[in-house]
């Protein structure tokens, strides 16, 4: 078993934020959003680093914090700089780290406007302002702090916008802590009641894959049955995509099949009535007296066929 949760947790909330920026925003910082300019694309910002899928901090190794640029109306080139910090563990020195995480990313900015917010689980007091003092020099920050242990679980589960699924996972991954069975419990609670929500593709597959990261789906004790569960329904969509290519032509393939098929059975069908039809006439002159010759000239039959009718 993973003797450190936080980890995964952690991992979870970055990979979270990235796949789901524009989402993240609306629901954590709905002033901004509704400046943001939903033309354009919420990117990482330059020279900051991002976590990658299947990176080190799967491994158990730090993970780096988010830095988007999130695009405002009415300013051409110009963008608001957000950082976002997730804290899964108990942390004295959290906003401390928040401030250096600020004052880094406003440095690298060297202009235009900076912002933030922080995820914290732990239990550390004063985790959203920071301040100090050395001869005569005053510097303080003060920022949003969600603090997921406190949000009511049965609000959560009624909410259905995606990131309120996000924080309903993270708070039962609370609960759960190493515990298989309710890890299970709750991963296969979030896969079910999510697949019935109408999230698009992109949404569904960013929910699901933060619970298969929170609950920690692919540790021990978990069932093969829900791993399979929540490989399927976390497919990337570039599979996605080849997958449903591959059934289309398969039934693509299986229709023109089934149209040749009905071609070349018609068409044997009708010279089948065609050559009955031959020797129908054919006896029908037969009876008639006409010579051989003449039957052979109208129903194109040989000698032996013509003669064998008698």
């Amino acid at each position: 078993m993973n003797k450190r949760p936080h980890k995964w947790r952690d991992t979870a909330w970055k990979h979270a934020i990235v796949d789901g920026a524009r989402d993240a925003i609306g629901y954590f910082m709905p002033d901004l959003a509704s400046d943001m300019d939903t033309s354009k694309e919420v990117t990482g910002i330059t020279g900051m680093e991002l976590p990658r899928a299947g990176s080190d901090s799967d491994k158990g190794m730090l993970v780096s914090d988010v830095f988007l640029n999130v695009p405002v109306v009415g300013k051409e080139d110009w963008s608001v700089a957000c950082l976002v910090e997730q804290q899964d563990e108990h942390d004295e020195n959290f906003n401390i780290r928040m401030f250096d995480s600020w004052v880094r990313l406003r440095a690298q900015r060297q202009a235009g406007r900076t912002t933030g917010f922080a995820i914290y689980t732990g239990d550390a007091k004063n985790v959203n302002s920071y301040s100090e003092s050395c001869y005569g020099f005053e510097a303080s920050i003060k920022f949003r702090t969600f603090h997921v242990p406190s949000y009511n679980v049965e609000e959560l589960r009624e909410d259905k916008r995606p990131f309120a699924r996000i924080m309903y996972a993270s708070r039962l991954s609370l609960e759960s802590g190493d515990d298989a069975l309710l890890r299970e419990k709750y991963a296969w609670e979030l896969l079910n009641t999510t697949s019935k929500q109408e999230y698009d593709k992109r949404q569904k597959k960013f929910i699901l894959e933060f619970a298969d990261r929170v609950f920690w789906v692919k540790g021990s004790g978990i069932s093969e049955e829900l791993r399979e569960a929540y490989k399927m329904q976390t497919i990337s969509l570039e599979e996605y995509s080849k997958q449903l290519t591959r059934e289309e032509g398969v039934m693509e393939g299986m229709e023109k099949g089934m149209e040749k098929g009905m071609e070349k059975g018609m068409e044997k069908g009708m010279e089948k009535g065609m050559e009955k039809g031959k020797f129908e006439v054919a006896r029908s002159m037969l009876a008639d007296n006409l010579p051989v010759e003449v039957i052979k000239k109208y129903t194109g039959l040989d000698k032996n066929s013509i003669l064998s009718l008698n």
